[in-house]
């Protein structure tokens, strides 16, 4: 899995420390992006002199009331900067006479205000956002879908004061999304101060031409004092439009650049993997690689440390550029670009280390396709100090629970960062409110406010020892065997591959493999070569190519698990099998049904805190009672169903106890 670990970019936790405070700003609440242009509000942001260790901004993104668009459109969020400069335009132009030419003039005087771009998304494909049919496997989403963005935007602390227009940019021509942003002001220590803040050139959307031959961004000459201990340019770079042969900007990787005298000091490609995202499935081509972003995720951001190669003192020439279009069709393809400058003071702490998330277990947005889990947690560290950091302890495991140790041991230089996969925890005594612990220690470490992380999570699925795996192939688009792009396999909790599907996958063919498995955690893992999943797809022209299929069903024939068609590259799904990894609190029972939507069985998973008597009901839609079973001295255990006599539709089934009943609706499917 780690392979894939490259096409995330640094997502922040949740801060929980019982030494700092944390101040909320709210500046947009469920602003409604219905149409192309701005959308402003004014932040309250405070105006103490108030040292920050962390700023970030949660940007929120939903349905707009008549739902969600279903294209690719950019949002940018923006702080709008006075600049203490005056300029005025005409408002009222009146010709009084022509002969003499008389005219009177009404001006209207405001401050000119810079555009800082805080962070940049690009919206969902969101024909499956606005969907609301529970019996689709492929349909996660409902009217109320949300995802979270968070950008980490500390260095612009000495310009987000005070009251602040924020500006959120939506590039649509229709109704829309929903945006919500909101800041987080985390006291504290800083790993350095910020000195100064400006743009290279304005922020905006440049033809490649324009680029390429150095039309807009004109290099910069520039003379830093002797309290600049440090300098760095952020750069937001998305590429888009269709030119040429290879659809320059959006489909081409281009190599872009920061010089220094006219030597490139960093280069980086702008282009992304998207099969491995976690908004799916969408409409559209959503899987395939892009320049810079994939639909529904936030633009990556390019960091070029560039103290080390300045000579303070002397005037040096900053430059940004991209690599020269080979073919003349590209040039009106599109780059979007903010490159800002930043410079520092010293750095603060010799030795400081922080664990900046944790990516398993957690139920954050970033990290859905990674989690849940029942096996080894992942953490990402940063070094914050000057010193070169080579070891640390991780203490870990459920919070309250029995703390389990790692040592690591690697390089990190100031500000480089590492994930970090860290040996099995004991998971006993996990309930439904369960947190996970991590921190990090450091000898000699400086700063402490930034040792630990606590993070919600999700309880993996119980899958039984028998089970059966079953796909159907999609079928071939001309010559291309799309059957052969799948593969199949399940790992223990070491990673030791148990099962893998081996035989020649032919088209438009189910494969059923039983699967026995002894108690433990495993992780399934269902891999299409193309990225495109095993569906459907618009852009195959062919309407005979039917999609694929992917499901578990237990020993009874019901289907347990129903996976998207539309998954990109990879299903990943962590189970255990026999064993909840889950608790229920003394007192409480659980009562859950699968699967849900069902078609001829169904599976009862019930858990008491006591043995006592229990009788099923099954319900249709009227209230009727259709079936029922009778079970003894009963505690946990799972029963079925069978439903093949009954019409679509919505039933219920009641689990009755002399104490207490329990209530749960299913829908069936023919």
């Amino acid at each position: 899995m780690n392979k894939f670990l490259y096409s995330f970019f640094i997502l922040f936790s949740s801060y929980v420390y019982s030494q700092t405070d944390t101040t909320h700003i709210q500046a947009h609440s469920n602003a409604q992006l219905t149409w192309y242009g701005n959308y402003d509000a004014i932040a309250a942001f405070p105006i103490e002199d108030t040292s920050y260790e962390k700023i970030l901004m949660d940007f929120t993104m939903g349905c707009a009331e008549g739902g969600c668009s279903h294209w690719d459109y950019t949002v940018s969020v923006y702080l709008m900067h006075p600049t203490g400069v005056l300029d005025s335009n005409i408002t009222v132009l009146d010709t009084l006479s022509l002969e003499p030419l008389d005219v009177d003039t009404t001006w209207n005087v405001y401050e000119v205000t810079e555009k800082f771009e805080l962070g940049r998304m690009i919206t969902p494909y969101g024909n499956y956002m606005d969907w609301d049919q529970p019996t689709d496997p492929n349909d996660l989403y409902d009217e109320n879908w949300e995802h979270s963005y968070i950008f980490d935007v500390t260095d612009f602390a000495p310009i987000l004061t005070d009251s602040s227009l924020i500006r959120v940019h939506y590039s649509g021509w229709s109704s829309g999304f929903s945006a919500t942003v909101d800041f987080d002001f985390i006291e504290g220590t800083p790993p350095r101060e910020v000195l100064s803040i400006e743009n290279f050139a304005p922020v905006g959307g440049y033809s490649y031409q324009s680029l390429a031959d150095d039309q807009n961004f004109q290099p910069i000459t520039k003379l830093f004092n002797e309290e600049v201990e440090g300098i760095a340019v952020k750069s937001y770079v998305s590429g888009h439009g269709h030119e040429g042969p290879q659809s320059c900007c959006e489909w081409v990787s281009k190599q872009h650049s920061i010089s220094i005298n006219g030597d490139d000091i960093y280069q980086w490609e702008v282009w992304k993997d998207c099969g491995m995202i976690p908004i799916y499935p969408q409409g559209g081509t959503w899987p395939f690689d892009r320049a810079g972003w994939c639909p529904g995720t936030e633009v990556d951001l390019q960091v070029s440390e560039l103290t080390e190669f300045i000579d303070i003192d002397s005037e040096v020439e900053l430059d940004y550029s991209v690599q020269a279009y080979t073919d003349n069709g590209e040039q009106a393809g599109t780059f979007i670009v903010s490159n800002t400058l930043f410079t520092y003071g010293n750095i603060i702490f010799e030795n400081d280390v922080e664990i900046l998330d944790i990516v398993q277990p957690t139920n954050k947005d970033k990290w859905a396709r990674m989690n849940p889990i029942c096996g080894s947690p992942m953490v990402k560290i940063r070094n914050r100090g000057s010193k070169f950091l080579t070891s640390a302890s991780i203490e870990y495991g459920i919070e309250g629970g029995t703390v389990s140790t790692y040592e690591w041991n690697g390089a990190l230089d100031f500000l480089e960062s590492t994930f970090i996969e860290l040996p099995v925890p004991n998971w006993s005594g996990v309930t439904e409110d369960s947190k996970f612990i991590a921190t990090v220690i450091l000898e000699d470490d400086t700063y402490l406010n930034n040792n630990s992380l606590t993070t919600d999570f999700d309880i993996p699925d119980v899958l039984p020892g028998t089970f059966v795996f079953e796909f159907r192939t999609q079928t071939n688009y001309g010559s291309t065997n799309r059957a052969s792009q799948s593969s199949f396999s399940i790992n223990d909790i070491n990673g030791n591959l148990v099962f893998e599907h081996t035989s020649s996958l032919q088209s438009y063919t189910w494969y059923k493999d039983t699967i026995n498995l002894p108690f433990g955690c495993y992780e399934l893992i269902f891999e299409d070569s193309a990225e495109d999943g095993v569906n459907e797809h618009w852009y195959w022209e062919e309407s005979s190519n039917a999609a694929g299929k992917v499901q578990i069903r237990n020993m009874n024939g019901a289907i347990i698990k129903q996976f998207p068609d539309d998954f990109g590259q990879q299903i990943d799904y962590r189970f255990t099998v026999d064993y909840p990894l889950r608790i229920d609190p003394v007192g409480k029972a659980s009562f859950d049904l699968y699967p849900n939507p069902a078609s001829d069985f169904l599976s009862i998973n019930l858990s008491l805190p006591s043995p006592q008597d229990v009788s099923f009901v099954l319900y249709n839609n009227l209230g009727e009672e259709l079936t029922r079973l009778d079970r003894f001295n009963y505690t946990v255990g799972s029963e079925i169903f069978d439903i093949r006599f009954l019409n679509t539709g919505m039933y219920y089934v009641k689990a009755i106890t002399p104490t207490s009943e329990l209530l749960n609706k299913f829908i069936l499917v023919k």
